[in-house]
Parts: C-alpha cells; sequence; structure tokens
C-alpha cells in the first residue's frame, strides 16, 4: 500500500521495497518450515546463485555488531545451478551466525563464491566429490578453531559446544540437509587457534534457464482492476489486520465492513443478508473457525462469495470447502494486487 503512494524514485520506495523483498523472503522460510513438518518435497528450480547469496549477505550485515566486518569475494555472476533461493541463504545465514558466534563478534568474516571444475573425484571432510563444474562458496571465520573430534561429530542434530541455552545444535545440521538436497558437497578446515573454514559445493548448470531471484520487492506493474463500491464483509480476530484489510479494501474501491468476531458477523448478516456482495473471512478464529463461519452464512445466503484467509499450514480438504460455500482460498499475508485479482474473480467476471 505504501508503494502506491510513493515516489517511484524517491529513497522512502527503495526502502518499502527492500522491506518488502526480505518480508517475502522470512514468508518463504516459513512456508518451508511447514512444508518440512509435513514432510512436502521442496520445489527446486534453475536459478543465478550470486544476486541470492548477495541479498543473504546483506541479511547478516544488517544483524551484526559494528565490531565484525563481512568481507566479500562474489566472482560468479553468471553461474546457474537447481535449487531453492531461500535454503540457499538459509545456508549463509547459517554458517555466517555461527562463525560469529564463534569469533565473539569481533574480527573479519569472509564470504566468498566463485566456480570451480573438478577434474577427478575428491574425497573432502564430510563426503566425496564427483568431477565435474561446481559453484564453490567458502565461508570462512578467524574464531578459536576445531579439534579433530570436534570436527567429526558438527553436522550431528543437537551437537553443540555452546553452553547450555545458547544454542540448539540445528544449525550446521541443516546446513549439511541443505546442501545434499542439492546434490551438493561440504569440505571445513579447521585448527585449533587459526578459525575455520566451510566450503560448499553445488553442481553447477548452463545459466540459460536460470532465473535471476532478484526485484522480488519491486512493485510489478500489473494492472489492477478496482471495484465499484461493493460491500465486503472481512473478520478477522486479529484486530490490527482486520483493519489494514479495511483499508486495503477501501483504496481497491469496495465498501468494507470489518468485525473482529465471528458472532457478531453473524449476526450483522444474518440481520440483512442482502447487503453484503462478498465475505472475506480469517480461518483460525477463537469463537468459530471460518469455515464453520462460512457454513453458517452459506445456509443464509448460498449465492453469495466467499474467500477464505489463511496462514496456517492446516490442510484443507476441498470437500469441507465446497460444503460450506467457500470459492477460494488466499494465504496471508494479503498482497494489495493479489486481492484485488481475487474479488475481481468473484464479483467482476462475466
Amino acid at each position: 500500500m505504501a508503494l502506491v503512494v510513493l515516489l517511484k524514485e524517491s529513497r522512502a520506495r527503495r526502502y518499502v521495497q527492500q522491506i518488502m523483498k526480505v518480508g517475502r523472503r522470512a514468508q518463504d522460510v516459513t512456508e518451508q518450515i511447514l512444508a518440512f513438518s509435513r514432510r512436502r518435497e521442496r520445489q527446486h528450480h534453475a536459478l543465478r546463485v550470486q544476486p541470492v547469496i548477495a541479498e543473504a549477505v546483506d541479511l547478516l550485515r544488517a544483524s551484526f555488531p559494528a565490531t565484525l566486518a563481512v568481507e566479500t569475494h562474489l566472482a560468479a555472476a553468471d553461474a546457474a545451478m537447481t535449487g531453492d533461493p531461500t535454503e540457499l541463504q538459509q545456508v549463509v545465514m547459517n554458517l555466517g551466525t555461527n562463525a560469529a558466534q564463534a569469533m565473539n563478534s569481533r574480527g573479519v568474516l569472509e564470504i566468498a563464491l566463485d566456480m570451480t571444475e573438478i577434474v577427478e573425484a575428491q574425497a573432502l571432510s564430510h563426503g566425496n566429490l564427483p568431477a565435474g563444474r561446481y559453484i564453490r562458496l567458502a565461508v570462512r571465520g578467524t574464531g578459536s578453531g576445531m579439534d579433530q573430534a570436534t570436527l567429526e561429530r558438527i553436522f550431528e542434530p543437537f551437537f553443540t559446544t555452546k553452553p547450555a541455552g545458547h544454542g540448539t545444535g540445528l544449525g550446521l545440521s541443516t546446513v549439511h540437509g541443505i546442501v545434499a538436497a542439492h546434490r551438493g558437497a561440504v569440505d571445513v578446515k579447521s585448527q585449533l587457534g587459526q578459525g575455520t573454514t566451510f566450503e560448499i559445493y553445488f553442481p553447477q548448470i548452463e545459466p540459460a534457464s536460470a532465473q535471476a531471484d532478484e526485484g522480488e520487492g519491486e512493485a510489478t506493474e500489473v494492472p489492477v482492476e478496482y471495484g465499484n463500491g461493493e460491500t465486503i464483509l472481512v473478520v478477522d480476530d486479529d484486530t490490527p489486520l482486520m483493519q489494514l484489510a479495511e483499508e486495503m479494501l477501501a483504496a481497491l474501491g469496495y465498501e468494507p465492513v470489518g468485525f473482529n468476531r465471528s458472532p457478531a458477523a453473524l449476526n450483522a448478516f444474518s440481520a440483512d443478508p442482502g447487503r453484503f456482495d462478498l465475505v472475506l473471512t480469517d480461518e483460525v478464529m477463537p469463537d468459530m473457525t471460518g469455515v464453520e463461519l462460512s457454513g453458517k452464512l452459506h445456509e443464509i445466503r448460498s449465492d453469495l462469495p466467499i474467500v477464505l484467509m489463511t496462514g496456517y499450514g492446516r490442510t484443507l480438504r476441498s470437500r469441507q470447502l465446497t460444503a460450506a460455500g467457500i470459492s477460494e482460498v488466499i494465504k496471508k499475508p494479503l498482497l494489495s494486487a493479489s486481492v484485488a485479482q481475487c474479488l475481481a474473480r468473484h464479483l467482476h467476471s462475466g
């Protein structure tokens, strides 16, 4: 909403674009956590690696104190691989954070990216690397280093050298799992008192079909179809989100009527069913879920379009949605353009 009213060349617009980019990346991470809990397979695609790594480095820099410098040597501008950008960034974030903790947030953290060709198969510290062309990510920290016994266990789940309450032991095991899922390999070099270097090797592909994975925070110039004053019933138990949805709908040319309690929304609808042109309701609410509310509204008026909002990972069966009269399910957080397209499908089609 802020992007719509900011001048295209303003600094404020660039700041908001970055907020959008990081927010969407956070959304991706959350979806991956939900996907992992449901044991879903990730969807990998061809992508250019350097923009993804550069964005992760920016996030690291923003989280580190001034006593810790981050130096980068990124020399793989056209390099491409098959993978998931969010998971790649998680590798950088986990390795960078782990190195910073080992350095007590003081010193220099080096992050390098380049391309290399392995002529003969090599044995690495943790696995074997077949011959081929690879993208190499290196993270070097000047911390205390590790002895051989520690080095052999670093990728074990829940293994940590940190004091109780200062680490879960899942960061490096997560890195190892992501690298394995991308058909990569890890080489760790460390000596006590001389720091540690993690080298990650990812199989390289031709860059022609790769996506840059950039500009996610920029407003896409897609024509927005505005409303004609149609009345939308908005239901969300989170009052600030309900109010934000009202503002968004008003800006799109609709007349929103918001409630933060399902029973109150049902009473208002029952009193005048013909007043509303569409219902936009959250799913997870204390008094009555969105599906339950939708079912009661559908009983009163079967032709009413109902859109269910959800940010929750629970799978909703299509039979359950159809029985409740739900026309479509959209995911939170709501984006203005997506909401506009959704409402237009149900109110302006034909």
